[in-house]
């Protein structure tokens, strides 16, 4: 068994903790291998100065960036540590509705666009199905599987970037172009999660597109 650490920095309104619930219920039956558990919750401080203090925290050398708002299928630790390595950032398939505009390295899916309206076993089917497949690209930032040594060797998740990166989290981004510059790898698993794309803002909790479903 390989043990690794989660990083779950959480936004605290109702609307979100309704969807940490859901997350950490994923996370619990969803996780095949022995994991530990870091939660940060807090109404609003900067995300990624909480994220890097929390890999500082953890004890494993294997880190998981999670977001709350984002639901794991059954299994998706299991094929992000065979491709784990000291050199490489791992990635998966992240499955959004398209509340907001997809990226073009995610799928978009609609499973429900709040907490109340995930349809979980619907969602959890179609990742053990042959409908689901891994798109081409890196993926995305979050969930990613860190080596924790190799994260803070390329500098973390830096503080204050000037500008958003074509709307992209501009840390994020920068550490990845580092890691890839620096020669290392960033591999993609066939390892699923859903995302109800930033309902950590309660804007969005309440905005009418939410009650839509494509």
């Amino acid at each position: 068994m390989n043990t690794f650490t989660v990083i779950l920095p959480h936004r605290r309104n109702a609307g979100n903790d309704a969807a940490l619930r859901i997350c950490l219920d994923c996370l619990i039956a969803n996780t095949v291998n022995d994991f530990k558990l870091i939660i940060d919750a807090a109404v609003d401080q900067p995300l990624y100065e909480r994220v890097n203090r929390m890999v500082r925290q953890a004890d494993t050398e294997i880190c998981v960036y999670l977001a709350s708002d984002t639901f794991v299928a059954p299994s998706w630790d299991v094929p992000m540590l065979d491709i784990y390595a000291p050199d490489t950032f791992v990635t998966g398939v992240l499955v959004e509705p398209g509340a907001i505009g997809i990226h073009p390295d995610n799928v978009e899916r609609d499973f429900g666009r709040k907490p109340e309206t995930f349809r979980r076993a619907e969602f959890e089917a179609w990742c053990a199905s042959g409908e689901a497949v891994v798109p081409s690209g890196w993926g995305w930032y979050c969930p990613v599987m860190y080596p924790r040594d190799g994260y803070f060797a390329f500098g973390g998740l830096e503080l204050d970037l000037p500008g958003d990166h074509h709307g992209f989290a501009p840390a994020d981004v920068a550490l990845f172009d580092r890691w890839l510059a620096g020669g290392k790898q960033i591999k993609r698993a066939k390892s699923y999660a859903y995302h109800l794309q930033r309902w950590s803002q309660e804007d969005e909790q309440t905005h009418e597109k939410r009650e839509m479903q494509s």
